[in-house]
């Protein structure tokens, strides 16, 4: 897919090796297609306890999102959500070679990204990119996209917040590109360009008259 003008893509999983070669750090993604989820209990029960998923995932997508969907069961296996938001991604990055490796994951959504290191070093590896959602309190505007529920796994192993949930989106939006396949990281990128101005927003301060105990004062250990 070609990239618009001001770099928005609007992709649909599986998304293709030409998609993820084109999305570079900064980049805004609205997403469609099938996802499934996975945090603390799916990664534990599958990637480390070494439970196989009772479908497969590698034929159903390649896109996983970081989740615990707010949503239920409304009818006898029939579910809904409500509210989708991403949970810390950091937390996970330890889970990310088996992830990508054994179930061939190259698109990662959750929140606030991961250290540039793991990108450089298990994202480029596996060409996949790590997409987040846009700030709190968005939970009800991504739960629109959610067209269906496909199914919910695990849920008498692991309850049904950790389940293991399939998914179809319509237009999930929208997500900033916090890492890409180049090993790139647009917060890395960012913090760095504030840093070099962090000295100018102490010039002429006064130091504080009260300060909790062991408090930094010095910009140069405070940095993004």
């Amino acid at each position: 897919m070609q990239s618009q003008p001001d770099r928005q893509h609007h992709l649909t999983a599986p998304i293709s090796e030409s998609d993820i070669a084109n999305l570079r750090a900064g980049d805004i993604v609205y997403l469609s297609g099938p996802v499934f989820t996975a945090r603390d209990g799916v990664y534990r029960h599958m990637l480390v306890e070494n439970n196989e998923p009772p479908i497969d995932l590698r034929a159903l997508t390649n896109v996983s999102f970081q989740s615990s969907p707010a949503g239920g069961e409304v009818a006898l296996g029939e579910y809904a959500v409500l509210s989708l938001q991403a949970t810390a991604g950091f937390r996970y990055a330890q889970y990310m070679p088996d992830l990508m490796g054994r179930f061939g994951v190259k698109m990662v959504v959750g929140k606030a990204g991961m250290s540039e290191e793991v990108y450089s070093d298990v994202f480029r590896k596996h060409g996949a990119v790590c997409l987040t959602t846009m700030g709190y309190g968005l939970g009800a505007i991504y739960g629109k996209a959610v067209k269906r529920v496909i199914d919910v796994h695990w849920v008498e192993e692991l309850g049904i917040s950790e389940a293991l949930w399939t998914m179809e989106l319509d237009e999930l939006g929208p997500l900033l590109v916090e890492g890409d396949a180049h090993g790139n990281s647009y917060f890395a990128q960012a913090n760095a360009r504030i840093n070099e101005r962090l000295d100018d927003l102490y010039e002429g301060l006064k130091p504080p008259v009260y300060r909790r105990l062991g408090e930094e004062q010095r910009p140069g250990r405070e940095l993004f």
